[in-house]
């Protein structure tokens, strides 16, 4: 519904030196037809297909952006490398003001990020998100179990790029845009944010998500989702990821870390003595679940 306004707002960007690759996740509407028009018609926009000649099966978010960034690794030279959900709405100057920061790190991995407008299905503004910068309180530890950036804002370098999905881990990683955050701030790179909005994030009236949910139906829903749904599963991923591919560059504290939570022992989990949420109800509910053996 929203694709071609996604698009257009991609390829209007004041940085135009851009390919657009696109995956589609096995859409059985009219999404692949809209799609090949672009291709055929601007040459800066690529379709990614698993298969030659067939369509693309679903892998869920994860699997796909990871299989789409794999591809622009091996199959483009570019410096810089964005991701873009599928009905959210890019500013026109996002990719040059996430340039002009990126362009100074160099080799050193660097990840920018910036606020963004919420809006409702026909893009109308009714709030930014961010009132201050959310690296606040944030460490290695604590951003395995809660998000930091969303995707869509998200601009990093080609070395971060490559860290993060030139492997054989990575299509086993649920959020992408989790991994390449804990991968920037593990190694060591630079992390950048902007409080300038610049994207704009569609808020749909139907959809099922905390933020649509006054606070006593927000707990609930968060507690069901955590202990029922994938959290656990998919951050026990993450963890075993991360040491497989980089516990030999890191240092003691951190392998020690890493050590606890991908190994089986709940009382180790349990009295870790470092925080792991950046809240008090956060902490006390990541503890909860730990006690009842779900991480």
């Amino acid at each position: 519904k929203y694709i071609k306004e996604q698009i257009d707002s991609i390829l209007a960007q004041s940085f135009s030196d851009i390919r657009l690759f696109i995956r589609d996740d096995g859409s059985s509407d009219d999404t692949p037809d809209i799609l090949k028009s672009y291709a055929d018609s601007d040459i800066r926009v690529e379709l990614v297909f698993d298969e030659a000649g067939k369509p693309n099966t679903n892998k869920g978010f994860g699997g796909s952006f990871s299989s789409c960034a794999r591809y622009a690794l091996f199959n483009s030279d570019f410096k810089y490398m964005a991701f873009c959900d599928q009905d959210d709405y890019w500013e026109k100057d996002k990719l040059s003001t996430a340039v002009s920061f990126l362009e100074k790190s160099n080799e050193t991995p660097a990840l920018f990020a910036s606020n963004y407008y919420i809006c409702d299905d026909s893009l109308n503004v009714n709030s930014t998100f961010n009132d201050g910068n959310p690296m606040e309180k944030v460490t290695f530890q604590n951003m395995f179990f809660e998000g930091v950036f969303p995707g869509f804002t998200m601009v990093m370098n080609r070395r971060l790029a490559e860290l993060a999905f030139n492997n054989d881990e990575t299509s086993q990683i649920y959020y992408h845009d989790k991994w390449v955050s804990l991968i920037c701030l593990g190694m060591g790179g630079d992390i950048h944010y902007s409080a300038t909005p610049l994207a704009k994030y569609r808020r749909h009236s139907e959809a099922e998500s905390s933020t649509n949910l006054g606070f006593a139906k927000k707990l609930k829903w968060r507690i069901d989702k955590v202990l029922n749904g994938d959290f656990c599963p998919r951050t026990k991923q993450m963890l075993i990821s991360f040491k497989a591919l980089f516990s030999d560059e890191m240092d003691e504290n951190t392998n020690a870390f890493l050590d606890v939570f991908t190994g089986s022992s709940k009382t180790r989990k349990l009295f870790y003595p470092m925080k792991l949420r950046r809240s008090a109800s956060g902490e006390i509910l990541l503890r909860l679940i730990i006690l009842l053996g779900k991480l």
